[in-house]
């Protein structure tokens, strides 16, 4: 698993998968909406070092704001934040 684990982790993210077809870091809020992390093409979890792809979804799986390249984990965790707003979520710094 990508080193990028150890951040995702802290801010409550899982690995979520759908056997066979694709793979992403997953993190729900409390209304049900929630975001998916991947590399660029949105089929895997990202590499160490980017970039990264971010999606976030409805709680009936409706897009609410893609995020097709972000190149550095800061700029993830800035849009998270962003995506907090959105939601009843929390977020600690990474």
């Amino acid at each position: 698993m990508p080193s990028t684990s150890n951040w995702l982790h802290r801010l409550e993210f899982e690995v979520w998968q759908v056997p066979g077809v694709s793979r992403a870091w997953r993190r729900e809020f409390a209304d049900g909406s929630y975001v998916l992390v991947t590399d660029p093409g949105g089929y895997d979890l990202p590499e160490t070092g980017g970039p990264y792809s971010a999606m976030a979804l409805t709680a009936t799986d409706e897009l609410r704001e893609l995020q097709p390249l972000f190149s550095t984990t800061q700029d993830i965790y800035r849009w998270l934040r962003h995506c907090q707003r959105l939601t009843d979520g929390k977020l600690s710094p990474p």
